[in-house]
């Protein structure tokens, strides 16, 4: 079915939701699982670096790298095989270059419904994923 499943997660309740259906599809299908982690330096995230003096999005990739970390020791010790990495950058950028990389066969993402402001500063992710993502 799958060999490469590329999960997009940030520890957060909608990617909480996608971990365990990746978990799920890499267990039927005997896949392998890399779980992608990214610190987003675009957008209204970009703006609100520039205004203070905390690095907001060094505190963010620690944030990600922890529940990454997290997501990948227990998911090896149910037996999965996983690896992982976090990024910083441009989310969708970030998981298309990962699926190119790994040759993924199927990206599994999180869904949050972003209002109006935020879509204008961030753009839609997904958008971006249907029109360059190499996979399903």
């Amino acid at each position: 079915m799958f060999a490469k499943i590329l999960l997009a997660y940030n520890g957060s309740v909608h990617s909480n939701a996608a971990l365990r259906q990746a978990a799920d599809l890499a267990r039927l299908s005997n896949a392998e699982l890399h779980i992608l982690g990214i610190a987003v330096t675009t957008g209204a995230v970009a703006f609100a670096h520039t205004k203070g003096a905390v690095d907001i999005i060094d505190i963010e990739r620690t944030r990600i790298q922890t529940a990454v970390e997290a997501a990948a020791e227990d998911l090896t010790n149910q037996a999965l095989k996983v690896s992982y990495a976090v990024r910083r950058g441009s989310p969708a950028i970030e998981i298309v270059n990962e699926a190119i990389r790994i040759r993924a066969d199927l990206a599994v993402l999180g869904h949050t419904d972003k209002g109006i402001i935020s879509r204008w500063f961030q753009g839609s992710i997904g958008a971006e994923l249907l029109s360059h993502l190499p996979c399903s």
